[in-house]
């Protein structure tokens, strides 16, 4: 009797959904089922069920409200109702005691959805309806497949997909991958904590149905880790470790000057601005050794003193200014934005620096991977900062030790 004391009629939490939110879902849930009906009824005469059938208001809950549910995918809601609605229709013919019927019809068709991997709810009520809906729709027999169910089914789909609710297809943890012949490094933020075939592991280890995909929970597992490293970082923001006292260049600004700028300042990325402040693109030492001449068979001096000198005649047929070369558009991020947000960006996407800009996006500073590594490091706790200093002294001991 442990689960009755377990069991609560009101839900502890609401549903993590704003009103918004849910008043779009309950709008698109009703245009869904009443075009569902009135394109079924110019092709089928008869009303009700033999037009519209009952079990699309659950799928319309399933498709428009738990969107990213795994059971609110194309292929769970056609194969879903296609095969429960072939067991109903089967079961109907060959059954003739209705109870029966609807218990073997429900059964098969729950048996036949998770074998193939399209287990949708409203099926079960796909299956009972050749079964239980009256003469009208047992006379139809296998055209019920075809009109309404098909006809609903298809029209459902097409507004799902035309509203945008209906997510990417996702492999199914148990689907077969293909072999990896080379090794590939995982992405910095998935090579240590919790990776996505954990969670599909761990999905199988529990042998249920869990509403919910490895690919959704690694999402919520790093939006919950991104708001855990926020709150123990205090919400430190990028103005706080940004570069304030920034070179930058125009468009027209020409290669050679932007190239001197560089190396005098020795730095390896200059933001492109507008006379407004705004940040337009950056360019890098990356886009120079790109847009240098790699055809050519003289060094690599030789190449770029060819790319950055000006042309003196009024035409050219190379690059003559940093907006020509500049890497556009470009990554920012605000002044107030937490450092968290730089993670991803600056880990996975190939982003060395981000240009930081205010609330009008003007541009007042630079983050570098190098200043978010600082930032973290002395913003470690003081617990982490001991070990790390006591760790560092044996070292150096050590070291002293064996001179």
């Amino acid at each position: 009797m442990g689960w009755l004391k377990r069991l609560a009629f009101w839900p502890a939490e609401a549903t993590p959904v704003n009103l918004k939110e849910k008043g779009r879902a309950a709008l698109t849930a009703a245009s869904a089922i009443f075009l569902a009906g009135f394109v079924s009824s110019q092709f089928i005469d008869g009303g009700g069920l033999q037009t519209l059938v009952a079990s699309m208001g659950a799928s319309a809950v399933i498709l428009f409200a738990v969107s990213h549910s795994p059971m609110a995918q194309p292929w769970p809601l056609v194969g879903g109702h296609m095969l429960s609605g072939l067991i109903g229709v089967l079961c109907a013919r060959l059954i003739p005691d209705i109870w029966p019927a609807a218990a073997i019809s429900v059964g098969s068709a729950l048996f036949l959805m998770h074998v193939s991997r399209c287990l949708h709810p409203p099926g079960g009520a796909s299956a009972l309806i050749p079964v239980l809906g009256g003469e009208g729709i047992r006379s139809l027999g296998f055209q019920f497949l075809l009109t309404p169910l098909a006809l609903n089914v298809a029209v459902m789909l097409i507004l799902a997909l035309i509203l945008n609710r209906v997510p990417k297809a996702r492999v199914p943890a148990g689907a077969a991958r293909p072999a990896v012949t080379t090794q590939v490094d995982l992405p910095p933020l998935e090579r240590l904590g919790i990776r996505t075939e954990d969670l599909r592991a761990a999905l199988r280890d529990m042998n249920a149905f869990v509403d919910v995909s490895a690919d959704d929970l690694n999402a919520i597992y790093n939006l919950a880790a991104n708001r855990a490293y926020r709150r123990e970082f205090g919400e430190l923001n990028c103005a706080r470790i940004m570069t304030r006292g920034l070179i930058t260049v125009e468009f027209g600004t020409g290669l050679e000057e932007t190239w001197k700028l560089m190396q005098d300042r020795k730095v390896k990325a200059i933001p492109v601005i507008d006379r407004g402040r705004h940040v337009i693109g950056i360019i890098t030492l990356t886009d120079f050794f790109r847009h240098a001449r790699l055809e050519r068979f003289d060094g690599l001096g030789g190449k770029l003193r060819q790319l950055i000198q000006r042309t003196p005649t009024v035409t050219s047929n190379k690059p003559e200014v940093a907006g020509q070369i500049m890497t556009a558009p470009v990554v920012t991020a605000r002044e107030d934005s937490p450092i968290a947000d730089l993670v991803p960006l600056l880990s996975e996407r190939g982003i060395h620096q981000i240009p930081i800009v205010d609330e009008s996006n003007k541009l007042t500073g630079l983050v570098t991977q190098s200043d978010l590594i600082a930032a973290l490091y002395r913003n470690l706790s003081p617990e982490t900062s001991h070990q790390a200093g006591t760790h560092s002294a044996t070292r150096e001991a050590k070291k002293a030790s064996a001179d």
